[in-house]
């Protein structure tokens, strides 16, 4: 009895994460292919599994290969430029953008470390990402000790770390992690699952 349990527990362990997976890959392809197949010519009337999922990454490589040059660094910074300056669409496209270029080039000065807060209580900690100074025009002078040097501190909510809290900490209370950005955003999004330890 003992041996046909263990064999079952192994068979889920082995199984759901590969049939996860692939519903994962089968639910991008189809919505993917649903999403192309209305701007495709009115003649392109057959379903052509998959289709979705090349194309847009034909685009991709595409749009990747533009930008090699200096017409195409031109045009991406025309594009980019225009956008910025929409009202609330701007906004809402740098901080996406920002964010991507982070979590894609983890050398890049974004983000310049990962730490250690106690949020949002005393005795509990969260892990955060340091992102500079705080603007001096802005901290309040009625706190406690406007000598006190902090940082900027962003915490970022999980399984999105899109989304999270931006708080202004005393460096004091700031205790530096060593592991990288993206180990640190592996364990949030997997809400501590999988850690930078885990291959």
């Amino acid at each position: 009895m003992k041996q046909l349990r263990t064999a079952m527990l192994t068979g889920v362990l082995v199984l759901a994460p590969l049939m996860a997976t692939i519903n994962i890959l089968r639910w991008l392809i189809v919505n993917l292919d649903a999403t192309v197949s209305q701007y495709l010519p009115a003649k392109i009337t057959h379903d052509y599994p998959g289709l979705g999922l090349v194309s847009v990454l034909l685009l991709i490589l595409i749009i990747g290969a533009l930008t090699q040059n200096y017409v195409g660094q031109w045009l991406v910074n025309l594009l980019d430029s225009g956008v910025k300056k929409l009202p609330l669409i701007g906004s809402i496209y740098s901080t996406i953008k920002k964010f991507l270029a982070t979590i894609v080039n983890p050398g890049s000065d974004k983000f310049s470390g990962v730490v250690l807060v106690q949020f949002p209580r005393n005795g509990v900690y969260s892990i955060g990402f340091r992102t500079g100074k705080p603007d001096a025009r802005i901290i309040p002078k009625v706190l406690d000790n406007e000598h006190a040097k902090f940082v900027n501190v962003f915490v970022p909510c999980t399984p999105n770390p899109t989304s999270g809290f931006y708080l202004w900490v005393k460096e004091e209370d700031v205790t530096p992690l060593d592991i990288s950005v993206q180990e640190a955003f592996k364990t949030v999004v997997s809400m501590g699952i999988v850690s930078g330890e885990d291959h």
